[in-house]
């Protein structure tokens, strides 16, 4: 169980390079807007960008965001010049003295809560910096810091060298500023997961428009010509919402912020979309049709793109762990699943660390189902006496475990494998070997793989990389006894797709065990090996740590 600290205002903890969160922790009083901003070694921002706030949530790098009374920061993605994350808010209407029981708590993810910290609120601040995460001797730390003053966030960000905006004035010709167009592309903040967008030259995408009828109008335009369809429009200013008209919650001296009717709706119409984007890809997969009409669909709801980043690309990595846990079902990645994965990754433009991972597990997984298919490596060691045409597949270190009357006996030694013969190497007379038409069968097993055969080199073999080195042994025995499967042919262990997508829908595209949405795995719960049935009842998702447990158990 781990401890959590309670800090003081200066007092500093390390913390893991894993994701972590700043959550602030109140009973009532005014709302806090945070932001957090990243500093070079000069203690200033680099650009602009380098400030995240409400009205752009999240850093180009992906690395830091900010939501209602949090922050989220993973570490190891912040970029190498950065030294310094300030963690701060400000409150449009009192002061943080009038927030009760007002708490930040730092959260690791996963992990669970690791310290708190309680400001000193006895003066009458409107801007606070709470902390800070600082790099130190190649690691990560975090300050409690408390530090309030009364210059609003304008004063904040200015000390940090971020170039504040002036609130828009009229025109020299008296006109009134431009309206920006809410979802346009130039209005949209920069983000980790843009959504593809993509207009052929001279064409408008589906969008809202000045209407060329009547310039205080805006005119939706399906992309080939001027629907019926028209909104009022109104000057965005510091204090009048551009979307509806309203006064605005916030004045921050700072860019320009929603009005609270228009956050509480925008909340409302991307529930609705988050449902509709994730049924669309489990029924029609990601293409580019598909998501352009999901993103024409928010548009028309005049919702801008960067409120709906966090749930797209929550989303989209759903889908893709989904399809990686269904290639994975049958144990043997096939050329179409690789390719439709990349497709998959190509169309959605998901920037995350998660589909590298998921890409990683893809392409070893269609390297191992290519040794199966008889797409064998080639293994180079001149230390060994080979006949003219043999060829090595396999030379790695391994411990021969051999079940005798008097009990387990292990060996040290390699496991060698070519198209003529499968040898075990060891030190004094405890090696053996036997061509591939005496053995009978190569098992995986959790670690390692069980050799069937009659000869002495049968038994169980431990081995650092069990998966590689089952993968390449069965395969050079398929070879070896013309058995190698036909792209396409599958024994009864095939998970056909109905059940894989009912099994996933009702275990909630998570482990049943723990909970974890990352690599995912069918499990039969009484094994096929002991008559388990291929079915919707006897299949769970486990991650690959809970299954792997499991194995171990059986």
């Amino acid at each position: 169980m781990v401890a959590v600290l309670s800090l003081s205002a200066g007092a500093n903890m390390e913390v893991t390079t894993r994701p972590v969160r700043l959550e602030l922790e109140q009973r009532g009083g005014p709302d806090v807007d945070v932001c957090a901003v990243l500093t070079a070694g000069t203690g200033k921002v680099r650009s602009d960008a380098d400030f995240v706030f409400f009205n752009q949530p999240v850093h180009p790098s992906g690395a830091v965001r900010v939501s209602a009374g949090s922050f989220a920061a993973s570490l190891p993605d912040v970029e190498p010049d950065v030294e310094v994350i300030v963690l701060a808010g400000s409150v449009d209407s009192g002061a943080f003295r009038d927030i009760p029981g007002l708490r930040v708590n730092v959260v690791a993810e996963p992990g669970g809560l690791l310290a708190s910290f309680v400001p000193d609120l006895a003066q009458p601040v409107t801007t606070m910096v709470f902390g800070e995460f600082y790099r130190r001797a190649g690691g990560w730390k975090f300050r409690a810091v408390g530090q309030g003053w009364d210059s609003g966030l304008a004063g904040l960000a200015t000390s940090y060298g971020i170039q504040v905006d002036d609130e828009p004035g009229p025109s020299p010709d008296g006109a009134l500023p431009p309206v920006p167009v809410q979802g346009a592309r130039h209005s949209a903040p920069a983000g980790p997961a843009r959504p593809p967008t993509d207009t052929p030259a001279g064409a408008m995408r589906p969008d809202w428009y000045p209407d060329p009828t009547d310039p205080a109008a805006l005119r939706w335009w399906d992309g080939s010509g001027w629907a019926e369809h028209r909104v009022a429009t109104w000057p965005e200013t510091v204090s009048t919402c551009g979307s509806c008209g309203t006064t605005k919650r916030k004045r921050l001296g700072l860019g320009t912020a929603r009005c609270a009717e228009c956050d509480a709706r925008f909340r409302r119409v991307l529930a609705q979309w988050q449902l509709q984007l994730t049924d669309a890809l489990a029924r029609e997969g990601a293409s580019r049709p598909v998501l352009d009409r999901l993103w024409t669909d928010l548009r028309f709801q005049r919702v801008p793109e960067s409120y709906a980043y966090d749930v797209y690309q929550k989303v989209g990595l759903a889908h893709l762990e989904r399809t990686v846990s269904f290639a994975f079902a049958d144990g043997i990645i096939e050329e179409h699943e690789m390719s439709g994965f990349l497709s998959a990754v190509t169309v959605l433009n998901i920037q995350h660390r998660a589909v590298d991972h998921m890409r990683a597990r893809m392409e070893r997984g269609r390297a191992l189902a290519a040794f199966l298919e008889g797409d064998l490596p080639r293994v180079q060691n001149p230390s060994l006496h080979l006949e003219m045409d043999e060829i090595v597949h396999l030379d790695v270190p391994a411990t021969h475990v051999r079940q005798l009357a008097n009990g387990p006996r292990s060996t040290p030694g390699r496991l060698v494998a070519s198209n003529k013969k499968l040898r075990f190497i060891s030190a004094g007379r405890d090696g053996s070997e036997s061509t591939w038409a005496k053995i009978h069968a190569v098992t995986p097993n959790r670690r390692g793989v069980d050799v069937s055969t009659s000869s002495r080199v049968g038994g169980t073999y431990l081995l650092s990389d069990s998966e590689y080195a089952a993968a390449v042994l069965a395969g050079t025995l398929r070879v070896a006894k013309r058995l190698v499967v036909a792209p396409g042919q599958r024994d009864s262990r095939a998970i056909p797709a109905a059940v894989k997508a009912a099994v996933w829908q009702r275990d909630g595209g998570a482990c049943t065990q723990c909970r974890a949405t990352e690599y995912l795995e069918f499990d039969h719960v009484i094994p096929h090996s002991l008559g388990g049935a291929t079915s919707i009842n006897n299949l769970q998702l486990l991650c690959r740590r809970c299954n792997q447990e499991k194995g171990a158990r059986i």
